[in-house]
């Protein structure tokens, strides 16, 4: 792997990386008020550190259970400051299909809330989710397979 990730937040409940031009992000437990405002502080920096468009991949474990409609309202207001720095906004639900759909109804749910419509796209998997962003990773950061190791390697770290 070209380029580490570099891990800006570690809880049991979830996990914030950067890697490249990408913000990583992985739910595994309950989602939090806290943990949405230190979603925005991490992307606020990382978005101005990079002087260019990031991508956002969300990688949502099958038990991390759906955000309250406060935090839905939040995670919404995130979103919506920051999909004009954003490239990608991709979402991996992961989980049985029916997991993977209540995800999806939550990622659409905050899409209909904020003024502006977000390009989420929902995936099952993350090597589905590396392809798809392929076109905006940095091949000397190690392209899909740079990704896939980081992703790896975070959540190695998770455990």
């Amino acid at each position: 792997m070209s380029v580490l990730p570099v891990i800006k937040t570690l809880e049991p409940n979830y996990c914030l990386a950067t890697w490249d031009r990408l913000l990583l992000q992985i739910w595994r437990l309950e989602v939090t008020a806290e943990a949405v405002d230190n979603l925005r502080k991490v992307t606020r920096a990382f978005v101005y550190e990079s002087k260019q468009p990031v991508s956002s991949l969300a990688i949502v474990e099958s038990t991390s259970p759906p955000p309250s409609d406060k935090l839905r309202l939040a995670l919404s207001d995130f979103y919506r400051e920051f999909a004009a720095q954003m490239k990608e906004q991709i979402v991996v639900a992961e989980g049985s299909g029916f997991r993977a759909a209540l995800v999806r109804s939550v990622g659409l749910a905050l899409s209909t809330v904020a003024p502006k419509s977000l390009p989420f796209k929902f995936v099952g998997g993350v090597d589905e989710a590396a392809i798809l962003i392929r076109p905006h990773l940095n091949p000397a950061a190690g392209g899909v397979v740079g990704l896939q190791q980081a992703i790896k390697s975070v959540r190695e770290k998770m455990r």
